[in-house]
């Protein structure tokens, strides 16, 4: 299915806007959140590690529409760039790039920093959620298509 380019700089515009509304709901939501955070009256060092792993609850979440902010870009580059350009591969590859990096933490650095920043050291801990890992293999493809595309783009322009 091939869409018009005036159709795809509309949907880019779309995505760009739905990431402003999903931003400004993760601050509503985040800023409720921190009424119930559990401060310690007293000990400054805790309520600074309780702040900290508070905030790293944003990072996948901020990743996320990252990446959906460089799919915005893609769809509007493609509305006047050759198909697969540079401006294309680049956004595509920021995508990938924003979504692995997105899974990274809601796997990985969220878990692990978060218990080490409240109850200590206790051992490495790990979230296989499924959607944190789809993400992260859909970003991994994303990444690898637009890489591959960039490399094929340039062995193309050779034969020219």
């Amino acid at each position: 299915m091939r869409l018009s380019p005036e159709l795809r700089g509309h949907i880019g515009l779309g995505i760009k806007i739905l990431v402003g509304v999903l931003a400004l709901a993760l601050i509503g939501e985040k800023s409720g959140q921190l009424e119930h955070l559990d401060f310690t009256v007293g000990d400054a060092w805790a309520n600074v590690r309780v702040i900290f792993a508070f905030w790293l609850t944003i990072l996948a979440p901020g990743f996320y529409l990252c990446a959906l902010w460089a799919l915005g870009a893609f769809f509007t580059k493609s509305r006047s760039d050759h198909e697969f350009g540079p401006a294309m591969v680049k956004s595509l590859r920021e995508t990938g790039q924003d979504l692995l990096i997105g899974a990274a933490a809601a796997i990985l650095v969220e878990p692990v920093f978060s218990v080490w920043l409240i109850e200590g050291f206790r051992g490495v801990r790990v979230s296989l959620e499924i959607e944190d890992v789809t993400i992260a293999f859909i970003g991994a493809a994303i990444f690898l298509l637009a890489e591959t595309g960039k490399r094929l783009r340039v062995e193309l322009e050779q034969f020219v």
